[in-house]
């Protein structure tokens, strides 16, 4: 899994890169027909002549390409005289997957074609950036039989985190889990027993009130170290609900799920992972709609279609909301960029074509416009409003 320590050696190394570099975004995908026979391996052959690649750099990227087992989405080459990194990944990256056009600009020294970017000089990070940037980060509390667990999920992997809550009493929790709260409940109501009943009872909720207690630090904590931007509850209803209550506000701010436990004890982190991978995926395209949501209330604030690519160049944008599969076109005059080519021919005689995935990077970093790419249902919504909208500085 990716590591924050990963991420940070991976940009150190890159950065301390000499020469031209080879950044190579590739659509590994083994579920997809397109790549069946590790049709990859020739786009990306093409891709890398097509930019003059030394050969020797080719012949490495081209090893691992037709030799090795990618069980992967999308793998990621940084190459170079002195340095060679491959990057894995279980997500899908827009401008890669998301782009059904092919595009050579021998000028910036990129090629764009369905299922594969590469670029031949500085170190090309967009697209990387934007994963590590934009895909939460999930914490993922499991109340095992035996246990407290927590899991990390990002960028579509799965991690244990194996010493969260080592402070956890085992044995309390046993007992714990023994006198589940419904069943304390039913006690209660019982007459017989008396005083000695009611005892006991008092003398349970405050142990369970330490008990929980001790857990909320703890996961403040680990929220804390890890950077989990979101969290779910996996487990009985009575135990999450009942740990829900005691979370602090900025941990319930985080909670997206509450979900029961497997069918069975002792799960791996793969089967807690297959259990969650609809309900992240559901959450996310749900999120996508509220965004689009937002921004339609948000007017004047907040812009739908091709005037975007306007007020992008004006500097006015914060957030530049995008279709993943990004089949527009810009024309260019001037260095200036317009949606449609009538608009272009009125500054000037011969507008460039180029497609709108090509000068994104460009666009985006120049005027520091945060990117956001939507699928699914917002997807069609945002293709219906004008292919794209934006949230504005003023």
């Amino acid at each position: 899994m990716i590591t924050k320590a990963e991420i940070q050696r991976l940009r150190e190394a890159i950065g301390e890169a000499h020469g031209p570099v080879l950044s190579l975004y590739l659509d590994v995908n083994p579920a997809k027909p397109e790549n069946a026979s590790r049709a990859y391996a020739i786009r990306a052959k093409d891709a890398m002549k097509a930019l003059k690649v030394p050969q020797t750099l080719a012949e490495k990227v081209l090893e691992v390409l037709k030799n090795h087992v990618l069980e992967a989405k999308t793998a990621v080459f940084f190459a170079g005289d002195d340095l060679f990194e491959v990057l894995l990944l279980q997500v899908e990256l827009p401008l890669v997957s998301g782009v059904r056009t092919q595009f050579l600009d021998e000028k910036e020294s990129r090629l764009l074609t369905d299922g594969a970017l590469a670029h031949y000089g500085a170190p090309f990070l967009l697209p990387l950036v934007y994963a590590l940037d934009e895909y939460e980060r999930y914490g993922v509390v499991y109340v095992d039989q035996e246990r407290w667990r927590v899991f990390e999920v990002f960028l579509g992997e799965i991690g244990e985190v194996h010493d969260a809550f080592l402070a956890l009493d085992t044995e309390a929790w046993r007992r714990l889990s023994l006198d589940a709260p419904g069943r304390r409940f039913n006690l209660a109501g019982i007459s017989r027993g008396g005083a000695g009943q009611d005892l006991f009872a008092k003398r349970l909720e405050a142990w369970e009130e330490r008990f929980y207690k001790t857990l909320a630090h703890e996961l403040e904590r680990l929220v804390e170290a890890r950077g989990f931007t979101r969290l779910v509850l996996m487990g009985p209803e009575e135990h999450t609900k009942l740990f829900l209550g005691y979370l602090p506000k900025r941990l319930k701010e985080k909670l997206v799920a509450l979900l029961p436990s497997l069918p069975h004890p002792g799960a791996s982190p793969g089967q807690v992972l297959k259990r969650l991978e609809p309900v992240l995926e559901e959450i996310e395209r749900k999120g996508e709609v509220e965004l689009l949501k937002k921004l339609e209330e948000a007017y004047p604030k907040a812009v739908f279609g091709p005037e975007v690519l306007e007020r992008v160049q004006e500097g006015r944008v914060e957030l530049w909301v995008l279709p993943w599969h990004l089949d527009q076109t810009a024309y260019a005059c001037d260095g200036i960029f317009f949606p449609d080519e009538a608009r272009a021919l009125a500054t000037c005689e011969k507008p460039e074509a180029k497609p709108l995935a090509v000068v994104l990077p460009e666009l985006a970093a120049g005027y520091a416009a945060k990117l956001e790419f939507v699928r699914g249902e917002a997807e069609k919504q945002l293709l219906e409003r004008g292919g794209m909208a934006a949230l504005l500085r003023w």
